[in-house]
């Protein structure tokens, strides 16, 4: 019974072939899939500097930095110190009404003796200032005032730059005796030129009020301030190595 059983198999089998059993489809489905691919590499970030960059708090805007003009030099109220530029000759023939009352005073003139003393004096120092020889004089004057004040700049520069300033050596009295020697032209030649002053001056007698405003223009530019080192609109004069 059993060979018969065996045999009838055997027959199936040649007749309607053998269907082997399939992997299961998750096993396969593994085994068909490919490597993991290597991870596509990161985008490219654009260069920095392409980047645009942080946004900042807006700067404030700097302070304009003062500039030094005219007017900053100009005579105070009361008349009194100013520096030169060699542009501010024509304060030189300005009188304010401080200036009214100083020349008043020296004058000697008094209000109540003279009630129309200001047209007076209006007329006086239109006078001065229309005197073509007594203009050139306090030109020459206030270029003479700013002479002195450029070489004592050029003295003073030449020191910072020379001098030890721990030991006096001998470079540094050289620098003293080359602008003794050159201060020593600058007051000769100031005393020749106030050597005139007297005569032309003269013109003026007759009228106080004009002499006096006179005197007080010489005195503004002999007692004036230097101005600013640098300020200076004139070339420098050549400074020699001592």
């Amino acid at each position: 019974m059993f060979r018969v059983v065996l045999l009838a198999i055997v027959v199936s089998c040649a007749v309607g072939g053998f269907l082997f059993p399939q992997a299961p489809p998750t096993i396969l489905a593994a085994w068909q899939q490919p490597q993991d691919p290597k991870p596509a590499p990161p985008e490219k970030q654009p260069p920095q500097a392409s980047q645009p960059p942080p946004a900042t708090p807006a700067k404030p805007a700097d302070k304009p930095k003062k500039v030094i003009t005219n007017d900053d030099l100009k005579t105070s109220a009361g008349g009194g110190s100013f520096a030169f530029s060699t542009g501010d000759f024509s304060q030189i023939n300005n009188c304010d009404r401080n200036c009214f009352e100083q020349v008043r005073q020296l004058a000697r003139v008094y209000p109540g003796a003279n009630p129309n003393w200001k047209r007076d004096l209006l007329q006086a120092i239109d006078l001065v200032r229309k005197d073509s020889e007594w203009q050139k004089y306090l030109h020459d004057l206030y270029d003479m005032r700013l002479r002195f004040c450029q070489l004592g700049d050029e003295k003073r520069d030449e020191l910072a730059k020379y001098a030890d300033p721990n030991n006096v050596t001998p470079r540094e009295i050289a620098i003293d005796d080359k602008y003794d020697a050159r201060f020593k032209e600058a007051q000769a030649a100031l005393q020749t030129l106030t050597g005139n002053q007297a005569a032309l001056q003269r013109k003026f007698g007759a009228n106080p009020l004009a002499f006096q405003f006179t005197n007080v223009q010489i005195s503004r530019i002999q007692n004036a301030n230097c101005a600013p080192h640098g300020y200076y609109n004139e070339a420098p004069s050549e400074v020699e190595d001592p």
